[in-house]
């Protein structure tokens, strides 16, 4: 299995408003372990974020699971976040947003 170097998203109206980027499931092993604190650099501005999770029942609630985010501002429905594991630096990711 190939190891992705990229997890790429539009933003939703809704990631915006509540300033957030929502990582799919199958993209956790991307990022560090859930709450583990990493470093997103954008523009040579370093901050620190994590992946967190909240309950969710919207398939219904037989089908409770999990939501799985990164808290970030300044979002604009429609932008398009890159974010790259920064090379040779473990816990480190670069992060770019395309308006």
């Amino acid at each position: 299995m190939r190891e992705e170097k990229v997890y790429s998203r539009r933003i939703s109206s809704e990631e915006a408003r509540e300033n957030y980027i929502l990582v799919l499931k199958n993209m956790l092993p991307f990022f560090p372990a859930l709450r583990k604190r990493f470093t997103l650099v954008r523009n040579q501005v370093r901050a620190s974020a994590r992946v967190e999770s909240y309950p969710c029942t919207c398939r219904g609630p037989d089908e409770p699971h999990e939501h799985y985010f990164i808290r970030w501002d300044a979002l604009n429905a429609g932008d398009k976040v890159e974010i790259r594991k920064a090379p040779h630096k473990q816990t480190e990711y670069l992060i770019r947003i395309h308006r």
